[in-house]
């Protein structure tokens, strides 16, 4: 996961040097929504009832026309509730709330193609464009306690986490708030004036966790949780159903699937280039 940073510096000392006569820079703001994908999800073509609020930043470079290495952070909340059923004490199916919201903090590097021009490609022009690339995301699920209290939920360990010293199932420790994420997607973009750039763009977020929601697929004992470190705090929100936790004798539970969870950020872009690259100018005046 460290060595995205390395990439990150000499891109940036790349991106200083002089460079050919087509070369461009870009930088610019991004405004839209990040939208969850996960065991919470209403489902996978209604992930937009899940949009949250992003916006972010971007430093982007063209060293050729159709060709751009793209520098990206984004920032927003990730959230979803659904009504799910869950086994009470006795067994029953019950219908709870199930929910979380999560800050959203990503940092990314990507590569572009454009796929065709509508006008100049070193001035004006429209085009549709495609990109992929890798980052680095971190997140923090919470839900609101029984007095609406926001509570953090990775510490409380809801499917045994660190449990495996009692049933070798359980994971041998929390799971990471920080992970790599891989990504693809695409846009299309207007420049005008030849230098502004406008653009809208979607792209998809692969994690490696299935915990940004704090649910997996992990089958659970609820003896084992009400036991553990954090005890009937960690019962609860592990399986609010469970009215009477001293009743409780024997109750087994997967909380969702096994699957990771996504999530994907769009919007708009609005860019300006700087210096002057193209057009047989030479190397950046600025």
């Amino acid at each position: 996961m460290r060595s995205i940073y390395p990439t990150l510096l000499a891109l940036t000392a790349f991106i200083g040097l002089p460079n050919a006569t087509q070369a461009q820079i870009e930088i610019g703001l991004k405004a839209g929504a990040a939208m969850y994908s996960g065991d919470l999800s209403a489902s996978a073509t209604r992930i937009y009832q899940d949009a949250n609020f992003s916006g972010g930043a971007y430093l982007r470079y063209r060293p050729i026309p159709r060709i751009g290495i793209r520098i990206n952070g984004n920032f927003g909340k990730l959230s979803s509730d659904r009504m799910a059923r869950m086994p009470d004490e006795d067994g029953r199916s019950v219908l709870v709330l199930q929910s979380f919201q999560s800050k959203l903090t990503e940092f990314n590097l990507l590569a572009e193609i454009d796929l065709f021009y509508l006008g100049d490609p070193e001035a004006n022009y429209f085009a549709p464009y495609l990109f992929g690339g890798v980052g680095v995301f971190s997140f923090d699920p919470k839900a609101p306690d029984q007095d609406g209290n926001l509570v953090s939920l990775q510490p409380l360990r809801t499917e045994g986490q660190g449990l495996a010293q009692i049933n070798p199932r359980y994971a041998a420790a929390p799971y990471n708030l920080t992970e790599v994420v891989g990504i693809v997607g695409g846009g299309i973009r207007l420049r005008f004036a030849e230098r502004f750039v406008v653009g809208l763009e979607l792209g998809g977020r692969i994690t490696g966790t299935d915990y940004i929601d704090d649910i997996g697929g992990t089958l659970v004992n609820y003896r084992d949780i009400l036991g553990g470190q954090e005890g009937s705090q960690a019962a609860f929100f592990s399986n609010p159903a469970v009215d009477n936790p001293t009743q409780v004798t024997n109750l087994e539970y997967t909380r969702g699937g096994n699957n990771p969870d996504w999530y994907f950020v769009g919007g708009l872009t609005f860019g300006i280039t700087i210096g002057e690259g193209g057009r047989g100018k030479g190397c950046y005046n600025f």
